[in-house]
């Protein structure tokens, strides 16, 4: 459901080129703190002891003991909180959003001797509030990370993120398994939240496109990605433009040149988070296509 939300006019405004990534700036600190205002305001979170206590675990802080049933020592930890919020390193804040998804909420509800125990809001329906503000929170700050099922991940641009939804779509092919293997752990790599592994993360894309095509024209006897794009290109049983088996073949040149990639290549480029998501979503692109394209080939059989 967090991921349906749209970015607000303020990030539409001053555009999505550049996402922030490796970081969790001050303004997105204090969203974070009104949020957690808001919660504990609600009763989603049982008070800011708790709130505090798992900065400060998460930190590595210094555990301080507090009581609340004091109102000195739940303001204490609110202040705390503050302070905590601000002295975490970036990585952390995104744990312990995971950790206010998944362990903090509280279940609402009351007993009467009449009906017995009633839920008034159930944990179920706290986490997927948080969930949501999670992702407003990151949407508003323009942020390369996005909160969905529970875990934080690399979000991509909206362009991105549609395509390889699309391509989900078609690598649900039970025949597609291998290659659907191959696109989830480069989503993987791209997504990790601290440690991005690009390199590997072009390897699986261009490994997914080449395991699907291999499945899907098996007429080709195709060995490598690159024996493919020739049996395309000299095929009669089906019509591939030029300019589309270049782009075919240009990704499997990158998957074999680029810098730390494959088969050592140091010469064929880097794979910046630029390049790495224009070729999930060209990937993402091909895969589809090949899947249409022999879609194509099936011949109707009349009765």
């Amino acid at each position: 459901m967090s991921t349906l939300l749209q970015p607000p006019f303020s990030a539409r405004s001053r555009g999505q080129h550049r996402q922030i990534d490796a970081d969790f700036p001050p303004s997105a600190r204090i969203g974070l703190l009104h949020l957690l205002a808001d919660l504990v305001e609600r009763r989603y979170l049982p008070d800011w002891t708790v709130v505090a206590r798992e900065l400060h675990r998460v930190g590595r802080f210094t555990l301080v003991k507090y009581d609340a049933s004091s109102v000195a020592s739940v303001e204490e930890a609110r202040e705390d909180t503050e302070v905590a919020l601000e002295g975490l390193e970036w990585a952390k804040v995104y744990d312990f959003c995971e950790r206010l998804y998944s362990h903090l909420p509280q279940e609402i509800g009351y007993e009467d001797s009449y009906s017995g125990y009633t839920v008034e809001v159930s944990r179920g329906n706290i986490q997927e509030y948080i969930a949501i503000e999670l992702q407003r929170l990151l949407l508003e700050e323009d942020l390369a990370y996005e909160f969905a099922e529970g875990v934080i991940r690399r979000r991509g641009r909206k362009h991105t993120v549609e395509l390889v939804a699309k391509s989900q779509v078609v690598l649900g092919d039970a025949r597609l398994l291998d290659a659907r293997r191959h696109f989830d752990k480069s989503l993987q790599f791209f997504r990790h939240s601290t440690h991005p592994d690009y390199e590997n993360s072009v390897k699986e894309a261009v490994c997914a496109v080449e395991a699907a095509g291999k499945t899907l024209f098996p007429m080709a006897k195709a060995s490598t990605l690159g024996d493919l794009v020739k049996w395309l290109g000299g095929t009669a049983d089906v019509s591939v433009p030029k300019a589309v088996c270049q782009t075919l073949a240009g990704v499997y040149a990158f998957r074999s040149g680029g810098e730390g990639v494959g088969h050592g290549g140091a010469n064929g480029g880097k794979a910046t988070p630029e390049v790495t998501e224009y070729l999930l979503a060209v990937c993402a692109s091909q895969i589809i296509y090949l899947v249409d394209l022999e879609g194509s080939m099936e011949v109707n059989i009349p009765f």
